[in-house]
């Protein structure tokens, strides 16, 4: 009898194909799936700038693990594979002001366009510089959002859009006054920095969006701000630029310097305002070699050789419009208060080659009128040195020790 014939060993080798195959295709899903969620933003609500550097000759990889460190993205490996896919080479090494909002595509972009490039960023979030126009800053914000970028730069000095906001955050706006001649915008209310602005279809609701973040970062300094009459504009800048403890330092340099300038403004006449002011210039509020090591908070040069009575220093001047460094002798002071006394002394009783020089500082009337003969007196070869004081002095409300 003939005996059928079975195929046994066939059907084995194909099922145990197609088997390898679903296990080969699951193993390539997953690992593009694990590859999408590492490209992905770590925390897309997170839109604080952190400051990356990479450094000269890092790999993709290396590149990756500096910023998985400081909590900038999901994975190093997934940054290094696709950097691999698009070209590693195009990477450029330096210092960048990093999100964790954004994902890896978009980090991957800022990094080919090298660290002077704005931050790029997934669809649906806005970038607002320290130095973009209101303009500028509109075009971001509609790119992100459903309002046209005419309708914010038209809401920034909208009467009826402050009047709702200041209801709204009354101690952030404070010094807006709408009906006043010279109306502040909201837009000067605004803290750089990175906004997700996906589904936002309406400029109230853009405005509420983009102060209520100020009005949070703001709200450990109010009380200060307030004692000091000092206005939210020249804290958000600072802030977002050199952080809060920056705010306190220079608060608390104001503070310890004021009644000293008090002080001498009943002896010598030079309004607190003006040596306030000059010695935070000067100084760099008090975080120049010349101050915080030799107690010269105004530039003072001399021409005294004696040892411990001078050092010699780089500096720059202004010489026809064009700033150029050079080596110059400066005074040494055993003290702030030596320092700021010799500055008042000198500009009451001048040089000796010129006992009047700085006559006009002391007849002013106020501190624009101050701030202005400085230059004319020859205080300062700087073009701009008039209008940095001035803004100086009303910026931190410093015309109040005047009075």
């Amino acid at each position: 009898m003939q005996q059928k014939r079975s195929k046994p060993r066939k059907r084995k080798f194909s099922v145990r194909l197609l088997a390898a195959i679903a296990v080969i295709i699951l193993a390539f899903l997953a690992m593009k799936v694990i590859s999408d969620t590492g490209y992905q933003a770590l925390n897309p609500n997170d839109t604080k700038f952190k400051t990356v550097t990479i450094k000269e000759g890092s790999t993709p990889l290396q590149m990756g693990e500096t910023m998985q460190k400081q909590n900038i993205i999901r994975s190093a490996k997934a940054f290094a594979s696709y950097s691999k896919k698009y070209g590693s080479e195009k990477l450029i090494a330096g210092t960048y002001l990093l999100s964790a909002a954004q994902d890896v595509p978009s980090i991957y972009n800022q990094m080919t366009l090298g660290p002077s490039a704005a931050p790029q960023l997934p669809k649906g979030y806005a970038f607002v510089g320290n130095n973009m126009t209101p303009e500028q800053a509109a075009q971001s914000m509609a790119g992100a959002s459903s309002v046209s970028s005419a309708k914010i730069v038209a809401a920034y000095d909208d009467k009826s859009v402050i009047k709702d906001m200041q209801q709204k955050y009354p101690q952030l706006l404070s010094g807006i006054k709408p009906n006043g001649k010279n109306t502040d915008k909201l837009y000067n209310y605004v803290t750089p920095g990175i906004y997700k602005l996906s589904g936002v279809s309406s400029v109230d609701a853009l405005m509420d969006k983009l102060l209520s973040i100020s009005n949070d970062s703001l709200k450990p300094y109010y009380k200060k701000m307030e004692a000091n009459g000092i206005q939210s504009p020249l804290v958000i800048n600072l802030i977002s630029s050199s952080g809060g403890d920056e705010f306190d330092r220079r608060l608390a340099f104001i503070q310890k310097i004021a009644p000293y300038a008090q002080e001498l403004f009943k002896e010598y006449g030079v309004l607190p305002s003006i040596s306030i002011a000059q010695a935070a210039h000067e100084s760099n509020w008090d975080n120049s070699k010349l101050s915080s090591k030799y107690n010269n908070f105004y530039g003072v040069k001399t021409q005294d050789t004696t040892p411990g009575k001078s050092v010699v220093l780089e500096t720059t001047e202004d010489e026809n419009g064009e700033t150029v460094t050079q080596k110059a002798r400066f005074a040494v002071y055993t003290s702030w208060k030596q320092s700021m006394k010799a500055h008042a002394k000198t500009l009451a009783q001048g040089n000796t080659w010129n006992p009047t020089q700085f006559q006009d500082v002391l007849a002013a009337k106020n501190y624009k009128e101050a701030a202005k003969a400085l230059y004319d007196d020859h205080y300062a070869t700087d073009t701009n040195y008039t209008t940095l004081l001035t803004n100086l002095i009303e910026s931190w409300n410093l015309q109040r020790y005047d009075k």
